[in-house]
């Protein structure tokens, strides 16, 4: 996840070795860094089998490929792509067949990013950044008739609810506000019936729908476990929580002293993939692919690489 920088634009201790638990016939993609640039991979959730879906097109060795997005069958992923120009970024949606090959840009940027499906494959929702706006935009699955659905605040991390008929995204009412207050809304898939999710204000980013549609994990701030760099001003590191989709039943599934980010749920909803880590070695290890059952209990890693970015788990079936 992007998300700083994106915001910049507008304005394990204790976690187990070995192999996460095997869901059969799925992948998970996600962004991998070597150096200074990404590419994303995928990899079958028992870690073995890891396969390179995309070779960003850069000589300067920076920026790269992250935030993967399957489409509901399985055959593409859509991927923000962020090819640097002396040192300005500049992020745009792409698509690529989810065995790797030739990929297309699916819009022009400057700032576009965090994609994430329909579930009947006819709409990507996502976010685009210009000047001091950042918004919620929608395209068909081709790239075409862009249209703006959500332009209130500080728009960012949307997710479309497995019905369809919802998207939950997270809100900071003002770009002066530290991103530990981000709050978690929901509104009708054409933008419309925007809410707060649940009663009481649910502080995080990146929701995550439980493949019934019964819940949302997400990345919470508000425990202040550590912060991603050791200066004044730094976010926090996060630790991701599951509530329930009209808010309730708030419930805690990390508390490592790492960054855990991007929560992803398997096909069959028994478990929750994210990437956890530190921006430096020098604070412990780069970010893990790390995996942790639905309702709470041992995360385990998964794989044997360091550096991941966005999760993203896929439909069943693929292999």
């Amino acid at each position: 996840m992007r998300l700083a920088l994106l915001t910049a634009a507008a304005l394990l201790v204790g976690i187990g070795n070995g192999a996460g638990a095997t869901v059969h016939g799925s992948r998970i993609a996600f962004g991998l860094e070597h150096g200074d640039l990404s590419s994303i991979y995928t990899v079958r959730p028992n870690g073995t089998g890891l396969r390179r879906i995309t070779s960003p097109p850069t000589r300067q060795e920076l920026g790269g490929d992250s935030g993967p997005a399957w489409s509901p069958d399985g055959h593409r992923i859509v991927f923000e792509r962020d090819l640097t120009y002396w040192g300005t970024d500049r992020f745009r949606l792409t698509a690529v067949p989810s065995r790797g090959g030739l990929a297309h840009d699916l819009t022009p940027g400057p700032f576009d990013s965090m994609p994430t499906f329909s579930p009947n494959g006819r709409r990507i929702a996502f976010v685009r950044s210009a000047g001091e706006a950042v918004a919620l935009y929608t395209i068909d699955r081709r790239g075409r008739n862009a249209a703006q659905l959500l332009s209130n605040g500080l728009d960012v991390t949307p997710a479309w609810s497995p019905d369809g008929q919802t998207i939950a995204f997270s809100r900071l009412a003002d770009q002066s506000l530290p991103i530990d207050q981000a709050t978690l809304y929901l509104a009708d898939a054409n933008g419309s019936n925007v809410r707060q999710l649940g009663a009481v204000p649910v502080r995080g980013v990146s929701p995550s729908w439980s493949p019934d549609g019964r819940r949302i994990a997400f990345v919470s701030f508000a425990d202040h476990n550590g912060a991603i760099c050791p200066g004044e001003g730094c976010a926090p590191n996060g630790e991701l929580y599951v509530v329930g989709a009209d808010g309730t039943g708030l419930t805690r599934l990390t508390a490592s002293k790492a960054d855990d980010e991007h929560p992803t749920w398997s096909p069959d909803g028994s478990r929750i993939t994210f990437a956890s880590g530190f921006p430096l070695r020098s604070q412990g290890h780069l970010p893990w692919l790390v995996s942790v059952p639905a309702g709470g209990g041992r995360p385990k890693r998964i794989g044997r690489f360091s550096g991941v970015l966005d999760p993203a788990w896929s439909p069943a079936g693929v292999r």
